[in-house]
């Protein structure tokens, strides 16, 4: 029982202790978390930002950080995550002061400036600094420092200033850069308004007040990257852009405007555009190349440019980049352009696959306006434009477009490339593969199933040649509900990507390309000449169109294609072109026109020219008719005029007489043919007969041909070469042009002919020959030669005498050896692979061999000892049990106790594991739980 109790004292003690670290460790724990809630009420952050209310009093971002904006103290160093300002105001506004990079959250701010008795002359000055604004909810700048009348401007301001040609202001939604995202009306928004009715009450960009100094003139550096951002200026103030006199007083200009991402509205006021530059101002780099933009420009001004001073450098370009341009409709300025002065490189430029149109006109309306003569464009496109309503915008690129000025419907479509064979296309994948969209007259995009195939026996034709294998260009026109139309190529190619097969959820490039023949001769090839003549064609995953120039030959395909032709020899060459993406079609060119014998008459200048003819022997004679289509005979008079064949004939028909009698009688030879001209000018040929092959009797136009001989030769020596093989067997080959190509011999079998050949083994072997279209013929290859035989009696009463045997023969018999205590049960021998068999004499021999006798003991004879190891199945002495008990040991945790048993004479020790109790906790254990138990037992003595 006292036992049991100190067990039990001790584990209380133990997780007292325990208890107590736990609790010291979570103080601990709370004073860090006062500290830090210390540290927090000193400075309130927002993102990592810190928080500014500009209704608390002017906000400055200085070197050293903020001040103001109801912060109780400045900030000695400046934020890197920046500020987040909100806050209503008339009194007070934001700056941030020259050199400060930072950058500023809007959080629904609303500012307003140059009110009465507190002026302030700007919202908010970002002027020669570098400042990222991201804007959160809606805000709004509203500036009222401008002027009754038009004087020096010395007290304008603007709601958001930027001057000088230095410093940077860029300003985006919380989403802008992330992937996919297009701003809608769920975007942070900036409203920015300089009074419509004073001079030069500014909205974005420089300040009037700041063209009076060169150092302080100018607006540039500026960037939309997102946001839904309108600009209202005032009297002689663009909407967005750099002021007036900028250039002719400041000598600074409005450059470096860029908006890439956003929907932005610019509306400038009396003499001023909506986008650009005011009087007096120079504009020079104004590049639009993402978003939704309308500029309107006000009395006598354009909607994107400048007045009376020059327009260079503006650049509209993108995929999904809308830009509205309105211009002054009472005094008809254009919509992009200059009111009274020059353009330079005023272009539109359409993104890779896409394209680009310009709307010039009075309206929207259909009837309002008309597209530019250039469009759709699908490179750069000057903007020159003759009304004040002006649209450039941008679509998918396609191969094909239709705009109907009349109608204002759109409708574009692309070619389709594919390999032919296989699976008919279609009509959805039709559409598909050629991307066809349109546009109604309204602007808006008809549904795919409002696109249809105008003639459906178009699609008939396509998917009769597509599934009979041929190869050609078909058109295919598509036409919208309203009837207008655009018609596009489908081209079917030897080789390349089945389109039928195309996945639009994993859409991937499309390449095609045919194989060609052309005769040689002449000059050599250009990569484009190569890549022409394969009428390579080829779409990347995008849909757009791969240039020619932008697909790769193998290298040094085209030197070893060119080094032939300019020699006048045949020959046919695998090319493959591969495009950026690594894509690749593989097609054969081919060289023809070489021919065996070319003669010329030294007297009458004619020159006739044939190739040799290949056939298997047997069956069938041939025709002369057959021969002179078999033999490519041509024939030219001294003029280069071509001979008709019916003018050539056979100078000797006894020729002809032997070569058919030898290929019925299936003898193989080689035979000469004469052909000749009535003048007497002749060329012969020779008639190559051969064991197998084609039989030229049916040859068929544009088929290849080849024919081999069996072969025998002698086993031993070096194994044959390729070269060496081709020869033996006479092998010949022609492609389907007639002229003489290389064949190839198997490899496997060569080397199972070799193996045999080189061990001294005699045999028939298969050998296949065959030519780079497949065409193939297979022979016989017969190893010759003697073998030795040898005998082993293995014991018996004789050895048999060896033999010499000639290989495919068979070995003589011997007579059976005896041997006293066993039966002979016959002759062995080992094979390649270690493994023994018996031998059948009625088999032929192909290689040496040694034979061996095999015995088996008789029955009934006596027992002999055999130098064997003991038989496994022997009986071992039995061990006697132990007379000791064996113990069993428990368990317990890390712990093992063994008692003595009978693997030991002595007592097992106290085994543990590799872990061991860290000796800190150990002894904490011990003194809490002495403590613990003292405790306890003082408690029990004083209740008893």
């Amino acid at each position: 029982m006292r036992r049991w109790k100190k067990i039990v004292a001790l584990v209380l003690a133990a997780v007292f202790s325990i208890g107590m670290v736990q609790d010291t460790g979570n103080i601990h724990a709370a004073e860090e978390n006062n500290r830090a809630g210390n540290d927090k009420k000193q400075k309130k952050l927002v993102n990592g930002q810190t928080l500014l209310d500009v209704s608390k009093g002017d906000i400055i971002i200085k070197a050293t950080g903020a001040a103001g904006g109801g912060l109780e103290n400045d900030e000695s160093e400046l934020n890197p995550e920046g500020y987040r300002i909100t806050g209503t105001t008339e009194d007070y506004n934001v700056t941030v002061d020259r050199g400060v990079t930072t950058k500023l959250t809007l959080d629904n701010v609303d500012i307003t400036c140059g009110k009465q008795p507190n002026r302030k002359l700007d919202c908010i000055n970002v002027s020669h600094a570098d400042v990222e604004m991201i804007l959160i909810g809606k805000n709004k700048l509203t500036c009222y420092a401008g002027t009754v009348v038009d004087d020096g401007g010395t007290t304008t301001g603007n709601a958001l200033t930027k001057d000088g040609m230095d410093g940077s202001l860029t300003i985006r939604c919380q989403n802008s850069g992330q992937k996919g995202h297009k701003c809608d009306d769920n975007c942070g928004s900036l409203y920015a308004e300089g009074s419509r009715s004073l001079f030069h009450a500014g909205a974005i960009g420089s300040t009037r007040r700041s063209s009076n100094s060169s150092s302080e003139a100018g607006f540039s550096n500026f960037t939309i990257e997102g946001g839904n951002i309108e600009a209202l200026g005032g009297i002689h103030s663009p909407g967005l852009g750099g002021a007036c006199c900028t250039t002719n007083i400041g000598g600074q200009l409005t450059s470096n405007i860029r908006i890439t991402g956003g929907i932005v509205k610019a509306k400038g006021n009396q003499g001023c555009p909506g986008l650009g530059s005011g009087y007096h101002c120079d504009l020079d780099g104004l590049y639009i190349t993402g978003g939704i933009v309308e500029a309107e420009g006000g009395v006598d001004a354009p909607g994107i440019g400048s007045i009376e001073y020059p327009s260079k450098n503006i650049i509209i370009s993108g995929g999904d980049t809308i830009v509205t341009a309105i211009g002054d409709k009472s005094t008809g300025k254009p919509g992009i352009g200059t009111a009274a002065s020059t353009m330079t490189n005023v272009i539109a430029v359409p993104d890779q696959g896409y394209q680009g149109y310009i709307q010039d006109g009075t309206g929207l309306k259909p009837e309002e306006y008309s597209f530019t003569e250039q469009s759709p464009f699908h490179n750069r496109s000057d903007i020159a434009v003759g009304k004040f309503y002006t649209k450039v915008y941008f679509g998918p690129y396609r191969d094909k477009n239709t705009v109907d000025d009349t109608t204002k419907e759109q409708i574009g479509a692309n070619h389709i490339i594919s390999k032919s064979g296989g699976r008919a296309f279609t009509e959805e994948q039709l559409k598909i593969l050629s991307k066809v969209t349109g546009k109604k007259k309204d602007g808006t995009e008809y549904l795919s199933s409002e696109l249809s195939i105008a003639n459906k026996t178009q699609m008939e034709a396509i998917n009769k040649a597509k599934t009979k294998g041929e190869i050609g260009e078909f058109p295919l026109t598509f036409q919208t509900s309203s009837g207008t139309q655009v018609t596009v190529t489908v081209y079917l190619k030897e080789k390349g990507s089945d389109t039928a097969e195309y996945d639009p959820l994993y859409p991937s490039a499309v390449i095609g390309a045919d194989s060609f023949a052309k005769e040689t001769g002449g000059s050599a090839w250009t990569e484009d000449d190569i890549k022409n003549l394969a009428g390579l064609k080829g779409k990347d995953s995008a849909g757009n169109n791969i240039e020619l120039s932008d697909f790769t030959i193998d290298e040094g395909i085209l030197d070893k294609i060119n080094k032939i032709k300019t020699a006048g020899k045949a020959g046919e060459y695998d090319v493959k072109f591969t495009d950026p993406e690594g894509n690749s079609v593989t097609v054969k060119v081919t060289l023809t026109g070489e021919f065996d014998q070319i003669k010329e008459n030294p007297v009458n200048h004619e020159i006739i020219k044939a190739q040799n003819v290949i056939s298997r022997t047997g069956g069938k004679g041939f025709t002369g008719e057959q021969l002179k289509e078999l033999s490519q005979l041509r024939a030219v008079d001294e003029d280069g005029n071509e001979i008709l064949k019916d003018k050539l004939s056979l100078s000797d028909s006894a020729q002809l007489e032997r070569i058919n009698k030898a290929k019925e009688d299936g003898k193989t030879g080689e035979f000469p043919l004469t052909f000749t001209t009535e003048n007497g000018t002749e060329v012969t040929v020779s008639i190559f007969l051969r064991d197998k092959g084609t039989d030229g009797a049916d040859h068929k136009d544009g088929s290849a041909s080849i024919a081999a001989n069996h072969a025998n030769h002698e086993t031993g020596g070096e194994k044959f070469s390729k070269e060496e093989i081709i020869a033996l067997c006479d092998v010949k080959g022609k492609n389907q042009y007639g002229d003489t190509m290389p064949v190839n011999a198997d490899e496997k079998q060569l080397e199972a002919i070799n193996r045999a050949k080189q061990a001294g083994n005699s045999g028939v072997f298969p050998m296949t020959f065959s030519m780079s279209d497949g065409t193939s013929v297979t022979v016989n290859v017969t190893l010759t030669g003697e073998h030795k035989v040898t005998f082993d009696s293995n014991g018996g009463d004789y050895t048999p005498q060896g033999q010499t045997v000639t290989g495919g023969e068979k070995i003589k018999k011997p007579e059976d050896p005896k041997r006293d205590g066993y039966a002979f049960e016959g002759w062995y021998y080992t094979d390649e692979d270690g493994k023994e068999h018996k031998w059948n004499f009625n088999d032929p021999l192909h290689r040496g061999i040694t034979l061996k006798a095999k015995w088996k003991k008789d029955s009934g004879t006596s027992k002999r000892t055999e130098t064997t190891k003991p038989a496994s199945g022997k009986k071992q002495p039995s061990k006697k049990k132990s007379d000791k008990k064996t113990e069993t040991l428990p368990e317990w945790g890390q712990y093992q106790i063994k008692g003595s048993g009978s693997g030991s004479e002595r007592g097992g020790a106290v085994k543990t594991s590799d872990e061991k109790m860290p000796f800190e906790i150990l002894i904490l254990l011990i003194v809490s739980g002495s403590i613990g138990a003292g405790l306890l037992f003082r408690n029990y003595n004083r209740r008893r």
